[in-house]
């Protein structure tokens, strides 16, 4: 499971690289979401044709795999709307009820049982993440903000059914193979609302084929292959910290302030990420380690064995 866990990392901090990428080139978020998703795919199937794998796309994608990609684009698109009514801390908070939710609906309908100390660290990983917002949630119900609290509710739904329908997959079905074709399905379905999209600069290229790679590719692929292997309540605590990479990259490389509220949130996070790591490590990965070493030390053990017996002959029975 530890391996794993670090794909779910790993996966939290190529999303959240997102972020530095849009400030950095300046490009519009559709666009920006549509060369993630669509480079992501590029840089799969490159992959695939270099190992010699591309005979993996010939399955078909099912159902469940059509519809993760649309569940992709969604959640993205739905949260790109949402900032356009409410604000970025309004909106943020709500596609983020999105693990914790999916955590419960694993328990009722995915039958992952949630104990009581699960529970308090997805809880506690929640705080840490609404201390990260500084507790800045003030949505007001007016007409104003109405559409930007459905198209958050929406971007909520989306994510949790990303989340829920990736630890499910079909058995026929590779792990790259749903990648590509969740990236793909998805980049399509952002196509109409790229309007009048300008060809793509010389300058913003390395900045695209960053997003393919590191938000697009790396992220979704890592993030599909944690999913399948990892329980629900555990990816959803590890999924806080995409929000703490965020915060420290805005004060490491663009010089935000990080008031004390914001560090003891992103301290809770990793502290009930570790926790809840300890907690869910596996017994077997212990004693399967102390098997590996009890058999390479055997051979040599029993070339000891005649050694001493010939320094210490026994007696000569008479």
């Amino acid at each position: 499971m530890g391996f794993y866990m670090l794909l779910a990392l790993v996966s939290a901090v190529a999303m959240a690289s997102s972020g530095v990428i849009a400030r950095l080139s300046g490009l519009a978020a559709a666009e920006l979401t549509f060369y993630r998703l669509a480079v992501g795919a590029l840089c799969l199937l490159l992959l695939l044709l270099a190992s010699g794998r591309l005979a993996l796309l010939k399955t078909k994608p099912d159902w469940r795999i059509a519809l993760n990609g649309v569940l992709l684009a969604s959640f993205m698109l739905c949260f790109l709307s949402a900032i356009q009514y409410i604000s970025l801390a309004n909106a943020i908070m709500l596609v983020y009820l999105a693990p914790p939710l999916s955590a419960v609906v694993a328990h009722w309908l995915l039958q992952e049982k949630l104990d009581l100390p699960d529970t308090g660290l997805i809880a506690l990983s929640f705080l840490g993440f609404a201390m990260l917002q500084q507790f800045q949630f003030q949505l007001v119900l007016d007409a104003a903000q109405l559409p930007g609290l459905l198209f958050g509710l929406l971007s909520l739904l989306a994510y949790s059914g990303f989340l829920l329908l990736n630890r499910r997959p079909q058995p026929g079905h590779s792990q790259l193979q749903r990648t590509f074709y969740q990236l793909l399905i998805g980049a399509c379905c952002v196509l109409p609302f790229l309007g009048g999209m300008a060809p793509p600069t010389s300058d913003s290229l390395l900045w695209i084929a960053l997003a393919g790679i590191f938000p697009g590719f790396l992220a979704i692929y890592c993030a599909i292959v944690a999913l399948q292997h990892l329980p629900t309540r555990v990816y959803a605590t590890l999924a806080y910290l995409e929000p703490v990479t965020v915060i420290l990259a805005g004060w490491l490389l663009f010089a935000e302030q990080l008031s004390l509220l914001q560090g003891a949130g992103v301290l809770l996070i990793m502290l009930t990420g570790l926790m809840l790591a300890l907690r869910h490590k596996p017994a077997k990965v212990v004693a399967q380690a102390l098997t590996k070493v009890e058999q390479q030390f055997a051979p040599l053990a029993a070339n000891t064995e005649p050694t001493q017996a010939a320094k210490h002959p026994k007696p000569e029975q008479t």
